[in-house]
């Protein structure tokens, strides 16, 4: 059990520390009440939809980010290795925009219903304009009800289990499927070396055969036919079909072909990876705490603040625990590759550099939402004597 007793401004300072760099304005939420990475999580108690977060720009540019399903089997690009990080990105963009419409759903609901079982009416805790403004304007509206209760110096203390989260296991895995991707036959041909390239040659070798050659050897052949031509095995060159492995040069299609020591498929995409990651993150589930509370005053009042809190505020805990402790790094993660990525999409056609400038947009509006929604929901928790 942890008992914690912080000052509203002491939380508030602790809370800057980790939300003020714009690398870190970001948070996956997954939980029991807070349901992450799903298509269906665009509305807002308030009434706003997916597209405030998301800009209708960024839409039209790519469509995918806003699509029902799963956008790792769409196609971004004809490169299947472009096509694969796009897609994960896009994905884990998705997944982030959907995020920011359920924190601000659960943050909202739980400090508007703390507002009613205070007494408050419902136009005292209506929305504020800017970024995940329903929660922004119900918490602080409820934040300085609190602060009236607890005046005269009452002190509450709070005592509960941190949230337990789990990492999506699945989703991970099958994203990061999609970043195995093997080398195109035509890629390994076209940037190979002749004299390091080999494969089964269907059509005419016109160099070392592994096999059996039918055609001018140029050196010795274990077996000829009537007319001279090599139908055995050639120790030289084959300049003809060959039954084996064709070493250097094809006039025909390759099948199978190997480059010695520079072409090593499958091969897995570091960025590609580096989404699917955060996205496993992003989609976790969490566990709400049971909290329990304790006040130095025993009046109606604080009663009820207790009762309500004690039912609403270990959601709000969640959204400050992911944010802190499990989600920072890999929405970081995000908003570094929405930064960097157009530069590693060398041949990329229009379509998935669209996407990617869409999606990078797409995190940072995102995160910036969660990350107004966490605070709100601090200054709430830390009323109470709760937070991460």
């Amino acid at each position: 059990m942890s008992t914690i007793v912080p000052t509203s401004r002491g939380l508030t300072r602790r809370l800057l520390v980790v939300l003020a760099p714009a690398a870190l304005v970001g948070l996956g939420l997954g939980c029991q009440g807070f349901v992450t990475g799903s298509s269906n999580a665009s509305g807002k108690a308030s009434g706003i939809s997916a597209a405030d977060v998301l800009g209708a720009g960024q839409a039209v540019a790519c469509p995918e980010l806003v699509s029902g399903g799963s956008v790792l089997s769409a196609k971004f690009d004809a490169n299947a290795q472009i096509n694969a990080k796009v897609a994960a990105f896009v994905q884990a963009a998705k997944d982030l925009r959907a995020v920011a419409g359920q924190v601000e759903v659960e943050v909202e609901t739980a400090c508007k219903k703390m507002g009613a079982d205070l007494g408050m009416a419902p136009n005292e805790l209506a929305a504020v304009d800017g970024p995940a403004g329903g929660a922004k304007g119900a918490c602080a509206a409820l934040s300085v009800k609190i602060q009236g209760i607890l005046a005269g110096g009452v002190s509450v203390e709070a005592s509960y289990e941190p949230p337990k989260c789990e990492v999506n296991a699945s989703a991970k895995a099958s994203c990061e499927g999609t970043c195995e991707v093997e080398v195109d036959p035509g890629e390994i041909v076209a940037s190979c070396e002749p004299a390091k390239l080999s494969g089964t040659c269907e059509g005419t070798c016109q160099g070392q055969c592994q096999g059996t050659c039918n055609g001018q050897c140029a050196g010795e052949c274990s077996a000829k036919d009537a007319q001279g031509n090599c139908v055995g095995s050639c120790s030289g060159e084959c300049k003809g079909s060959c039954s084996g492995t064709c070493h250097a040069r094809c006039e025909g299609t390759w099948k199978a072909p190997k480059c010695e020591g520079s072409v090593r498929p499958p091969s897995v995409d570091a960025d590609c990876k580096a989404s699917c990651k955060a996205r496993a993150e992003i989609t976790s589930q969490c566990t709400k705490p049971s909290l329990d509370l304790k006040a130095s005053a025993n009046t109606a009042a604080v009663g009820k603040l207790l009762a309500s809190a004690s039912v609403h505020v270990p959601a709000l805990l969640v959204a400050q625990f992911k944010l802190g402790r499990q989600a920072a790094g890999e929405i970081a993660t995000l908003v570094r590759l929405g930064s960097d990525l157009s530069g590693r999409l060398e041949g990329a056609g229009n379509r998935a550099i669209a996407c990617v400038s869409a999606a990078a947009s797409a995190v940072v509006e995102a995160s910036a939402s969660i990350n107004v929604s966490v605070q709100a929901s601090a200054s709430v928790s830390g009323k109470v004597g709760a937070s991460i």
